[in-house]
């Protein structure tokens, strides 16, 4: 072995970095100890690492940082490298994460990037655990009969259709996600039909470009917009990825005391160089 040989070797060792994967109801992230990262990842980098092809594959990125005053702070990025404010089942997932690496307990209070959250773990086993976290006061912005635009710590758009499962999610979605009123963040669509006590979505999610499984602050916006036209405020929901619980309290004109739980699940773990390969041509 060169020396040339060795230290390229060595330095490829160095950059290494551990990585955890998690899901809630499909919906699946990449989780970094900060403790353990010298620097947060660049937006390529993320974006390489979410790669369902060529990296671990994710529909997001979350790390977990000091905050003085708070367990934690979750610091979360879409697929894309792009960063997002909030994500329900992310923050589920960081919550678990918390436990099982010793940086948080049964109950946690962490900062997001839409303001302070509180977690429970209400059950747990060695790879899975229930998580019942805090959500934002909701503001019920513009609403018609079958439309509304609703923000949970990030923006989402509603649709109220008969049938998800005959919505093309991804072309209408897509056009949707694009409208210039949205212009320049863009929303997330969920398409959503209320059916009794149960609602189900489908959601088209921005910086992932595409549908997920599972959306948290889109099933909470579903559960909003549903309480809206039915004065009902405990809600089952049912994603393609698997069943969450909202509930909520009705003051005037918002929502608050609104909570939101689910599954997070342990897939694996791992070690990855995070920088994007550049290939050999």
């Amino acid at each position: 072995m060169t020396l040339a040989t060795y230290y390229d070797i060595l330095s490829k060792l160095i950059s290494m970095v551990r990585f955890w994967k998690f899901h809630g109801t499909g919906n699946d992230f990449i989780m970094l100890d900060g403790k353990e990262i010298s620097q947060i990842p660049e937006a390529e980098q993320i974006e390489a690492m979410c790669n369902r092809h060529t990296g671990i594959g994710a529909d997001g990125l979350i790390v977990l940082t000091a905050r003085e005053g708070y367990d934690f702070e979750m610091i979360y990025f879409n697929s894309d490298g792009s960063p997002a404010t909030m994500c329900g089942n992310g923050a589920r997932c960081a919550a678990a994460f918390g436990l099982m690496r010793g940086i948080s307990g049964i109950t946690a209070h962490f900062l997001a990037g839409d303001g302070p959250h509180t977690s429970t773990i209400a059950a747990a086993s060695d790879s899975e655990w229930l998580v019942e976290i805090s959500m934002r006061d909701i503001t019920v912005g513009r609403t018609g009969e079958n439309e509304a635009d609703i923000h949970t710590g990030t923006p989402h758009h509603l649709v109220l259709t008969p049938d998800p499962e005959t919505i093309d999610v991804k072309t209408r979605g897509r056009s949707i996600r694009n409208n210039s009123a949205y212009a320049p963040v863009g929303t997330n669509v969920n398409f959503m039909a209320i059916e009794g006590n149960t609602i189900r979505v489908r959601t088209y999610e921005k910086g992932v470009e595409d549908e997920t499984l599972s959306c948290g602050t889109g099933v909470t916006a579903s559960a909003a917009f549903a309480a809206v036209k039915t004065g009902q405020t405990s809600w089952e929901v049912l994603t393609r990825g698997g069943r969450l619980e909202v509930k909520m309290t009705r003051k005037g004109e918002y929502f608050t005391e609104v909570r939101l739980r689910g599954p997070a699940v342990f897939v694996f773990s791992g070690t990855i160089n995070p920088s994007p390969s550049k290939g050999m041509g």
